[in-house]
């Protein structure tokens, strides 16, 4: 790959703008050269109803959707990217409502499920079109526990089963309401240092090492200190 690479950047919060995940993304992206070019959908502003489970994609309409919304742009934007980003927050442990309707309108990239089994393991579904291999996911995360390990597990095990086990990269972000409380501004600005860091390393490699990865998971403050900041910012919102 060049330079000239295309980005498709999935904004997943609902806060679209004033998302704390979206401000680590758009860190992420400043690492990148300026000749990449970044195509960014807001999830929440788009019109992506929900599945309907008529497998129409799979049958008379192989390859598209019936359902009449942005879902057919969404995914020809899918198809013209090489790196995609999926950026939301950590909801229940999971994904946004929005992120996982835009996942699962995706069926219509796989062909039908006949008991395949690829690589002697189960494998739920083939792509429609093997061009998509090609392509390199990022998933990023913030979330507002102090930790990033047991509290991603779920969405990875599903991330692992959409995308592949190790075909996807992560940056999955403690503490993520320090991005808009007042302080801690220094620990804060050397964090998205490290992920703009982050950015220029996977530019150049398309991947990034376990110690970048064990760097980002670490917390801007301690527990303690997290919660003497985050309590101020609660009372606030009262």
């Amino acid at each position: 790959m060049t330079d000239n690479r295309r980005i498709l950047l999935l904004n997943g919060s609902p806060k679209t703008e004033r998302s704390n995940t979206l401000r680590v993304a758009k860190a992420f992206l400043s690492g990148f050269p300026e000749s990449a070019s970044v195509e960014r959908i807001d999830l929440y502003r788009s019109d992506i109803q929900p599945c309907r489970g008529c497998f129409s994609c799979w049958g008379s309409s192989a390859g598209h959707c019936v359902i009449p919304d942005d879902m057919e742009k969404n995914l020809a934007a899918v198809r013209r990217s090489d790196i995609i980003i999926l950026s939301f927050p950590l909801y229940f442990f999971g994904m946004p409502s929005q992120v996982k309707a835009f996942l699962d309108r995706c069926l219509p990239l796989m062909q039908p499920y006949q008991g395949n089994v690829l690589d002697s393991r189960p494998s739920f579904h083939t792509l429609r079109d093997e061009s998509l291999k090609e392509k390199h996911f990022v998933v990023i995360s913030s979330c507002g526990f102090v930790s990033a390990e047991e509290q991603y597990q779920p969405l990875k095990k599903q991330l692992d089963l959409l995308l592949g086990c190790e075909k996807y990269t992560t940056l999955f972000c403690p503490e993520g309401e320090l991005f808009v409380v007042p302080q801690p501004v220094r620990q804060r600005e050397r964090y998205l240092e490290d992920i703009k860091k982050a950015g220029a390393e996977f530019s150049e490699h398309l991947l990034l090492t376990e110690q970048t990865k064990k760097k980002i998971a670490m917390p801007m403050l301690s527990p303690r200190g997290f919660e003497a900041v985050t309590a101020e910012h609660w009372l606030s919102l009262h």
